[in-house]
């Protein structure tokens, strides 16, 4: 992931690099060689890579709003016995809602919080240095959509600049002054090639990514949490457990297109931006208990992360188990070891806690396969957000304290 303090730069790179392949191949090589009809094709499909580029970049991915209160908390029939709200009043919204410790406000599920924006983003997808914004449920579509764009439209050029140099091939015993092309002509026609090459083979391999995840009901980040739960189910740590908000192929590209079932307003350019507030409450397939949550208990989470997490951080010893918590920490020994890039403090720091038998395990972030952490997506999970469940059984306790 790019960092984002160059993000503003990256913009202006984005937007020199379409103006460059846009206009510079039409100007210097294709003009004379494409139909009216071509021509006027090719460039409302720059028209619409600018449009939803543009509209990824301003349009706000989306707060909850401060007032915003799952509709189905009530603190007064909480369940003091196990901290949950009782099932037969409980609603979709509450499923994975949290309270988010930095905004101070309740947090809808499929909500985080972004480190670089410093707000709570609903349906969070990843924060893009691209855009220099996060994308979100409101600007989700338009940035799909300039993903569609720029990958159809780049894959054309390519088309197009290739035709250009078969005919240079094909006429390459004749002499230099019959060639269709100036040299300098042919210099920016390799150029050209070259680049549109490498970023329609990037875009188009973004795409169908996005696309894929998104047909299958995932969002970028959630894409990440399923793969270390499988990792963690494959290690017997925790119970494998479905992931709720697939509803079906093409309930979940209606529902990232922020509801709408109008296949051409998809591609529409124009298309209207949704409100926040359809992003507050989501549909689940009901494959699973009522009371469970998306993502699911991490065991890791609440391990001590470093000198610098809070005092009140809670502390994961395996209870009773003495021989779980020496497994655990002869595993954080070997990662730790394997680890590269760790300054020298915090390696001293880890193996004293690892090696004097601490209950305090400094647990480094898990990794995907493409050794990406939830930080480099943009979320900012220094700090555990509190679950509903835990602010009721609080409030739960603090009420039968006052009544004894």
């Amino acid at each position: 992931m790019l960092d984002p303090s160059f993000s503003r730069l990256a913009v202006v790179g984005v937007v020199f690099l379409i103006a460059f392949l846009a206009y510079a191949s039409q100007y210097f090589l294709l003009y004379p060689h494409l139909t009216e009809p071509e021509y006027v094709l090719f460039n409302i499909c720059v028209a619409c890579i600018w449009i939803t580029y543009a509209r990824s970049i301003l349009t706000s991915p989306g707060s909850p709003p401060a007032t915003w209160t799952p509709a189905d908390i009530d603190f007064d029939n909480a369940d003091a016995e196990d901290g949950n709200a009782r099932e037969e009043t409980r609603s979709l919204v509450s499923r994975g809602a949290k309270w988010c410790r930095k905004c101070n406000a309740y947090k809808p599920p499929r909500c985080h919080h972004c480190k670089t924006c410093g707000v709570c983003v609903v349906r969070m997808d990843h924060h893009c240095s691209w855009t220099n914004n996060c994308v979100g449920w409101r600007n989700f579509p338009h940035f799909l959509r300039f993903l569609g764009y720029s990958a159809f439209t780049c894959c054309w050029l390519f088309c197009l600049l290739l035709e250009r140099g078969w005919e240079v091939w094909a006429q390459r015993d004749l002499p230099s002054y019959m060639s269709p092309h100036t040299f300098l002509e042919l210099s920016l026609l390799v150029v050209l090639l070259f680049t549109d090459l490498l970023v329609a083979f990037s875009l188009l391999l973004l795409f169908i990514r996005t696309l894929w995840s998104t047909a299958e009901g995932y969002t970028t980040i959630e894409t990440w949490e399923q793969d270390r739960h499988n990792a963690l189910a494959r290690q017997k740590r925790v119970r494998r457990q479905q992931f709720p908000y697939d509803i079906g192929i093409w309930d979940n590209l209606c529902s990232a297109f922020c509801g709408s079932s109008n296949i051409l307003g998809w591609f529409w350019p124009f298309s209207r931006t949704k409100e926040v507030g359809g992003g507050l409450e989501w549909e689940v397939n009901g494959y699973e208990v009522v009371a469970a949550t998306w993502p699911p208990v991490d065991p890791d989470k609440g391990v001590w992360m470093g000198a610098n997490a809070p005092m009140s951080a809670t502390v994961y010893d395996g209870g009773d188990s003495g021989d779980w918590a020496e497994g655990v920490r002869r595993r954080q020994k070997e990662d730790m070891e394997r680890r590269e890039g760790m300054s020298k403090p915090q390696d001293a720091t880890a193996r004293s806690a690892i090696g004097s038998g601490s209950s305090g395990v400094i647990a480094p972030k898990w990794m995907n396969e493409e050794g990406e952490t939830l930080a480099d997506y943009g979320v900012d999970d220094d700090h555990e957000d509190i679950p509903l469940a835990e602010l009721m059984r609080k409030r739960a306790g603090r009420k039968k304290s006052n009544i004894d």
